[in-house]
């Protein structure tokens, strides 16, 4: 019986492939006059070999991103509409009714992509942005703009 289980475990293993997972991790941060802020990403891949194509892997991928911005300044308030945009995305926060919006919130914006490909084996896939990428937030807000870089800090 202990044969059968192992006879199974070994078919199953070399049934399924090996498969390698790799993960990811930068930050990018930087500060300008009146806020500061921080884009991280995360990265995933999973290599399998390919079951058609020798010398090839079979690779699932996924990037999350999440940037946070913080008022460093010292105005009392933000106004009604503080808007941002960076290369993944813009937001809007905007007060219809009621207090300003508070020096202290911090805003955060985050996104994520995956897919599905296949690479020839020996090349390394990141699903992160190149380290040397220096990311441009603009920053509006009680009829002011101002813009931060962000560049990479070695985490």
């Amino acid at each position: 019986m202990k044969r059968l289980a192992l006879l199974i475990f070994i078919f199953i293993f070399v049934s399924t492939g090996c498969t390698t997972t790799r993960d990811y991790y930068q930050s990018f941060k930087g500060k300008s006059e009146h806020w500061s802020g921080e884009l991280i990403q995360k990265g995933k891949v999973e290599y399998r070999d390919h079951e058609k194509f020798e010398n090839h892997y079979e690779m699932n991928y996924k990037r999350d991103e999440s940037l946070k911005l913080k008022y460093i300044g010292n105005e009392p308030d933000l106004g009604r509409t503080v808007e941002y945009s960076y290369d993944y995305g813009s937001s809007v926060r905007e007060v219809l009714e009621g207090e300003p919006i508070d020096v202290n919130e911090v805003f955060t914006s985050s996104s994520s992509s995956e897919g599905t490909s296949h690479i020839p084996k020996g090349s390394d896939y990141r699903p992160l942005d190149n380290q040397d990428t220096t990311f441009e937030v603009i920053i509006k807000w009680n009829g002011k703009e101002e813009k931060i870089k962000l560049k990479y800090d070695g985490r």
